[in-house]
């Protein structure tokens, strides 16, 4: 008996441990599931938007939900099939947020934005000990409002880069160029702020006499601005109005008042150099102008009417009235308009005072759905000059041909791997014998199956008066390294037939190998080279980009 006692006892026993022992694996099985859907529920989820207005400076977001978001902040563009720092937040409202973008990327009406979200933690509450307190002595204490202080943000770059030819018959292309780009919002925490963009060349294989620092250095802005209050505005220097972008830079006096949507300003001061792009006060301007600014819906409302008056030596030289108005409230459907009036015009002694229509350009873009867009658009805007460029011979004569006339354009995305774009151009003028023709055709491969990269095709199809022929690329883009490393192969082959006997034909195959290298503290170096190939000549060069970033963390 006392054995079986003894048995029995030790069942029990085992029995009993057993079930603790289960008991804990439950427990810790339910605090590891726990656990992991905790972390699940911790991981950060990317909040979506679009753009729904932008001009050269202002970029205008609507996203799904904008309460973590707070000025100096970095919002994401998709770019391809990548999401990449673009944009800084200025001020953020209720219905949308206004951005300005740092990068050199293309942002237009429809592009994806997004931004994760950053972590909110709620204070933990503070127990305030009971106390016993007379009624009479109850006071009603008036809620103060905490007055923040403006902190201080900046945002730049400096850029060294260098361009050359391995071939001696052109050292006359080689050059270095150094440009700075810094933009300073409340200094001190105070109300002045400073932006500035100064670029400077210096050429290579060309005599001492023909260097000129007036050719070389170009200030294509430099200003302070002091903000009297959140209404009223000063700036100084070389400014470009985006209310009234067409008329370009002005060196001189800016102001700026806001009543509402309303925004009422006006300059004084001159123009640039036509020649140096530096400053000429024989070229004095001055003027006014009234804003409308205003959120609808998903979209904005933006109206400009500015009148000015330019003079040369003192003596009035022309006097005109520039609209300019966009609109992206309409649904799928956008566009933008803007003229300008001549009503005062003195050409070779000649005064007129005759109304005339100098300038026009038109924009309209249509998206039905989500894959397809199509767009259209006419300019007949005076010939725009370039103080610096990196075109080739064959890039300038196309944006020659191309720029003044009409284009319709489609975008077709059948799926995310994959895009369609064709466009047509035309445009005829009197005094030519032909119109001038052009079709363009590109197909793109965001992800190439096996090598996750990009490809995109294209053909160009040019028929002027002069010349007529065809332009057949391709382009090949890959990421490596989680990003850090970007490269980039590409190839056209040119094939142009000038109708002028004097003038060669162009026959060209065109190979460029690009390498873009992110290193730490937004700093990058590009390496590019370019290798033009010809019947009887050919040409090698190469460019070499150094680019330090620079923004406050605020």
């Amino acid at each position: 008996m006392d054995i079986i006692t003894t048995a029995t006892r030790a069942w029990h026993v085992i029995q009993k441990e057993k079930a603790k022992t289960m008991k804990k694996i439950s427990f810790l099985l339910c605090f590891m599931v726990l656990s992991i859907a905790n972390l699940f529920s911790q991981e950060k989820k990317m909040v979506l938007g679009e753009v729904t207005f932008a001009n050269f400076k202002n970029v205008y977001v609507k996203l799904e939900n904008n309460s973590h978001v707070s000025s100096g902040d970095t919002l994401l563009i998709l770019v391809k099939t990548d999401w990449k720092k673009a944009l800084v937040v200025i001020t953020v409202s209720s219905k949308s947020i206004l951005t300005t973008n740092f990068s050199q990327e293309k942002v237009i009406i429809g592009t994806k934005v997004g931004y994760y979200p950053k972590d909110v933690k709620e204070k933990p509450a503070i127990k305030v000990p009971e106390k016993i307190i007379s009624k009479d002595l109850v006071e009603e204490e008036k809620p103060k409002v905490a007055i923040l202080p403006i902190a201080q943000s900046y945002n730049g770059r400096i850029t060294v880069s260098t361009n050359g030819s391995m071939e001696k018959s052109e050292n006359n292309y080689n050059r270095i160029r150094t440009s700075m780009n810094f933009d300073v919002k409340n200094i001190n925490g105070g109300k002045f702020s400073f932006e500035n963009y100064i670029n400077y060349n210096r050429r290579f294989g060309v005599a001492d006499s023909l260097q000129n620092f007036k050719e070389d250095f170009k200030v294509y802005s430099l200003s302070t601005t002091y903000e009297h209050t959140n209404k009223t505005s000063f700036s100084f220097g070389r400014k470009m109005n985006f209310r009234i972008a067409n008329m370009g830079a002005i060196d001189g006096l800016q102001v700026e008042h806001r009543y509402k949507s309303i925004f009422m300003g006006g300059f004084g001061g001159s123009r640039p150099d036509v020649l140096n792009y530096g400053l000429n006060l024989s070229l004095m301007q001055f003027g006014a102008y009234l804003a409308n600014e205003k959120e609808k819906g998903k979209g904005m409302l933006q109206t400009s009417l500015a009148f000015a008056e330019q003079q040369y030596h003192g003596k009035t030289d022309r006097r005109f009235v520039y609209f300019q108005h966009s609109n992206s409230v309409l649904g799928n459907f956008s566009l933008f308009y803007s003229i300008e009036l001549d009503l005062y015009q003195n050409i070779d002694s000649v005064k007129s005072n005759r109304i005339n229509l100098t300038s026009t350009y038109l924009s309209l873009r249509y998206k039905p759905t989500k894959k397809l867009s199509l767009s259209s658009s006419y300019d007949n805007r005076r010939n725009v000059i370039y103080y610096e460029t990196y075109r080739s011979y064959l890039e300038q004569i196309l944006n020659q041909e191309t720029r003044q006339g009409i284009r319709l354009q489609m975008n077709y995305n059948p799926s995310k791997y994959v895009s369609f774009n064709l466009s047509g151009f035309y445009r005829y003028q009197e005094s030519k014998p032909q119109p001038t023709k052009n079709y363009v055709a590109n197909v793109f491969f965001s992800q190439i199956p096996g090598v996750k990269s990009s490809l995109n095709l294209n053909f160009n199809n040019m028929k002027t008066y002069y010349f007529s022929g065809n332009i057949i690329g391709a382009r090949v883009n890959k990421d490596l390294f989680k990003g850090k490393v970007y490269t980039e192969f590409s190839y056209r082959k040119v094939d142009y037939d000038f109708f002028n006997a004097e003038q060669p034909n162009l026959k060209q195959d065109v190979l460029g190998v690009s390498l873009n290298i992110y290193g730490k503290k937004r700093s990058s170096i590009m390496l590019n080279y370019e290798g033009t190939f010809e019947p009887n000549s050919s040409y090698n060069r190469y460019y070499i980009t150094l680019s330090q970033r620079f923004k406050s963390k605020n």
